[in-house]
């Protein structure tokens, strides 16, 4: 179920860290976060401390995500 509930501060920061990545990818971010009872995004981000919620040069954009969810 999508949620259309405004954002937190700490998802719409990851919305726009994936968006300074790479141009298109906040929307998926934020579709990601809005499907949260398929992929997870919006618990992972709420249990991230905020200083981790950026996107890692020289990796995949949404590292911190996969850290959180692979270990």
């Amino acid at each position: 179920m999508i949620n259309n509930q405004p954002l937190t501060p700490k998802e719409q920061k990851v919305v726009e860290e994936f968006e300074k990545a790479r141009p298109g990818l906040g929307a998926i971010a934020e579709s990601n976060i809005r499907n949260n009872d398929k992929t997870g995004w919006a618990e992972i981000i709420a249990d991230t401390p905020e200083e981790e919620l950026v996107a890692r040069e020289g990796s995949a954009t949404n590292s911190f995500m996969y850290k959180r969810i692979g270990g």
